[in-house]
Parts: structure tokens; sequence; C-alpha cells
């Protein structure tokens, strides 16, 4: 296996992956700390009607994965804000509308589809100019969440206390959305829109399985996800099995791991 590092496509798979990592480690220490698991999964369920409607105007798919994964992130903050919908209900609304716009634009399309690539992503695929864009996207990801870290720690811990500090509360809940949108789009080629949620919530779980204070909580995510990503990406290629279920696989026996650890430090 080690003769694969010299080849050109694998070195951009391990750079996608250390790059994609990093963003949904961090991101994942604010969704599992706001309990967003579901608004994860119904914002990047959401991008399968902008990648259909994209394929179908001869458009970007990325670009529209955006678009719509943004538009369901706003309008689910629009409606819980204004009190007409819960957050979980909002978002299972608009999800729902989305893929069906999806399934109706792809009945339209008279040329094939990729859409096992498209479900389930293949990291082994991405060329340079994928590998720009995702370089793009998760430095401002990743700008805005060290901009507004401790404002979105204050709300994410104790929204009453924020609001009492003098924190936009409702402003950081629409920022979290807003970068759960732009971080779908960034992990779309890595693992795709059926699996992307998973790599928002399972290396957040991982670290909560074992962190007390929140400094290891947010670097057990990050490092959780670096061994999700490069780990999975090593046994796809290894076992030659799609590489957006191995990483998957592997953080769900990080996860298993984590919560044994957890359990066996507490009994101890």
């Amino acid at each position: 296996m080690i003769e694969f590092f010299a080849f050109p496509f694998f070195q951009r798979a391990l750079a996608a992956g250390f790059i994609v990592a990093v963003v949904c480690g961090a991101l994942s220490f604010f969704v599992v700390l706001r309990r967003l698991a579901f608004v994860g999964s119904g914002v990047s369920h959401g991008a399968f009607g902008g990648v259909a409607l994209a394929a179908l105007v001869g458009a970007p798919p990325g670009l529209g994965a955006l678009v719509a994964a943004l538009a369901v992130a706003l309008a689910t903050a629009k409606a819980s804000d204004d009190g007409e919908l819960t957050e979980d209900t909002a978002v299972g609304v608009f999800t729902v509308a989305a893929m069906a716009i999806g399934v109706v634009a792809i009945s339209f399309l008279e040329t094939n589809v990729d859409l096992f690539g498209l479900m389930f992503g293949n990291i082994l695929t991405v060329d340079p100019k994928d590998l720009v864009a995702l370089g793009a996207a998760s430095l401002l990801v990743l700008a805005l969440l060290t901009l507004y870290f401790r404002p979105l720690l204050l709300a994410s811990i104790d929204e009453d206390g924020a609001f009492a500090a003098g924190v936009n509360v409702t402003r950081m809940r629409l920022l979290v959305l807003v970068l759960l949108a732009l971080t779908v789009v960034v992990a779309l080629k890595v693992v795709g829109i059926l699996l992307v949620s998973a790599l928002l919530v399972l290396p957040g779980a991982v670290a909560r399985s074992l962190a007390s204070r929140w400094p290891g909580f947010l670097l057990g995510s990050i490092g959780a996800s670096l061994a999700m990503v490069l780990g999975g990406l090593l046994l796809s290629v290894a076992l030659d099995i799609p590489s957006g279920a191995a990483i998957i696989l592997t953080g769900t026996l990080c996860f298993l791991g984590s919560v044994a650890a957890g359990r066996v430090r507490r009994w101890a």
C-alpha cells in the first residue's frame, strides 16, 4: 500500500482529506454542542436539489449545492426565528422540498448523472481544481470560525448568558447554519450528500465522550475527524471499497471505541 503515496491522485486525496477533516472537525464541535445533528443532516440532504438543478441547466454542481444548502439553512433560520416552526420541523420541511425538486430535475435530464458519486462521494477522484476550491472554501469557514469563536462558544453553551453578555444570539445561530451549508459543499466530493452529515456529527461525538472541558473537546473533535478521513482513505485503498463509506465506518469505530474508553475511565 505504500506505493500509493507516490501517485498524484492519492496525494491529492490525502490533501483533500486533511482539509475536509480539519473543517468538519472544527464545526462538529459546535454541531454537537448545539445539538444540531438533525439540522446538519437536513442541510446536507437539501443540497441534492441544488446539484440536480445545476446538472439540468449546465451549471457547476458545487455552485448548485451551495445555493441549495444556503437556501435550506436561511429558510430554517427565518422560520424558527419567527416562531412559526421549531428548528427541526423547519429543516425537515425545507429538506424534503429540496430533495423533491432534485428528483424532478433528474427526471428531465437527458444525460446520465453519476448518482453514486453524488450520494456517496469519491475522494480519489479529486483533481487540482477541486483541491483549490476546497482550500478556498475551507479557509473561509475557518476564518469565520476564528473571528467569531468566542461569541459562538458563549451562545452554544448558554444562550441566555450570552445574550446578557451582549452577544447577538440570533446572528450566531444564523452563522452556524451558514457555516454548515459551506461545510457541506466542502465535504461533498469526499463523502457525498448522504454521508456528509455523519462527518459533521461523529468527530464531535467522539471527542464529547472523552473530553471534560471545551479545549479538549475542540481539539479532540479535529483529531477524531483527521483519524476518520485519513484512516478511512487508507482503508478504502487497502480493501478496494468506496472511500466515503470507509471514512464513515472508520468514524463509527472511533465513536464506539470512545464510548467504551469513556465508560472504563468513569469506572476506574
